[in-house]
């Protein structure tokens, strides 16, 4: 079944691929570089966890910011290996995605790279495309009351805790591998630390993903499309490059580069800031590309077109 979002992203990824040619670099995934990065985020996880241990409760709301924010970063990569870009060999790419992103996010690989195909084959449909945030403008709106509507939307932020535990939309075998997942975990924390430092592994991380994570998420997401006209890729997509501390915070793993990454989807995470400052210099790309060079303030920003006054 086609619609008429379907045809306008393949015509725009003609379009840019077939002007190109073979002048773009040639890159594929690295499994050290997703291996590191994988390592870093947990470990990060790790030692807020530990210093909420070591030294107190007080600690706690900054551990649920950083393990919130590193929670966000492995759901960046485990869109990357949706598209295979965590590693060249599909079986250790599934494999990393499952035991150290999925399951821990209360995620199946299987079903979101399913659902994900749909986001990019439907990109802007409101019925198909499984992304797509249907949030109406009220008169007066700015651009932090519609994100407040969609943040405290109950269902989205169901979505952002649980995962696809959610709506009965997995499998019994995969919703039994997901629980399994963290039963053995648990277990391990609970023989290695104690049952103290296991109770505590997982309060922090139920309590960063129903907050900090949820609301990273839910900007990120919007970010991506919302307030912009569907109607292909150029046209219902932002690109949002690095912009210092608030991209590590706001889009970990270069995962801004939203518009390229549609463009090219099977780009690896750590190509991409190499694969904007190429296409930039194509007219097709950069005439017709919305590139925001800032969040809040400016004159292209990433919250543009979302309130009613745009501001």
């Amino acid at each position: 079944m086609w619609s008429p979002q379907t045809a306008s992203v393949i015509a725009d990824q003609a379009i840019l691929q077939s002007a190109l040619g073979e002048n773009f670099p040639a890159v594929t995934a690295s499994t050290w570089r997703s291996v590191r990065d994988i390592v870093l985020d947990w470990g990060i996880i790790c030692l807020a966890v530990w210093a909420t241990y070591r030294i107190g409760g007080w600690t706690a709301p900054l551990s649920i910011i950083f393990i919130g924010n590193r929670q966000r970063a492995l759901g960046n990569l485990l869109h990357e290996a949706s598209h295979q870009n965590l590693s060249p060999w599909r079986h250790l790419n599934d494999a990393l995605a499952w035991i150290l992103l999925a399951a821990p996010l209360f995620n199946s690989l299987a079903f979101y790279r399913r659902q994900h195909a749909m986001h990019h084959a439907w990109l802007g449909d409101s019925v198909h495309d499984p992304d797509f945030i249907a949030c109406p403008v009220k008169d007066g709106d700015r651009w932090l009351d519609v994100y407040a509507r969609v943040v405290f939307d109950y269902p989205v932020w169901e979505g952002s805790l649980l995962g696809h535990l959610t709506g009965w939309r997995l499998a019994w075998r995969q919703w039994s591998a997901i629980v399994f997942w963290w039963i053995l975990f648990e277990t391990l924390i609970a023989i290695l630390l104690g049952v103290h430092m296991a109770w505590l592994c997982f309060v922090l991380w139920i309590a960063a993903k129903g907050t900090i994570f949820h609301a990273i998420t839910t900007f990120r997401e919007m970010t991506d499309h919302y307030g912009l006209k569907p109607g292909g890729i150029f046209q219902y997509t932002r690109e949002i490059p690095t912009h210092g501390l608030l991209s590590v915070l706001l889009h970990p793993h270069h995962n801004g580069y939203h518009l390229t990454h549609h463009l090219f989807p099977h780009i690896p995470y750590h190509h991409l800031p190499r694969a904007h400052a190429h296409l930039i210099r194509d007219s097709k790309f950069s005439q017709r590309a919305i590139i925001c060079q800032a969040y809040f303030n400016g004159t292209h920003t990433g919250v543009d077109g979302w309130g009613a006054n745009h501001a």
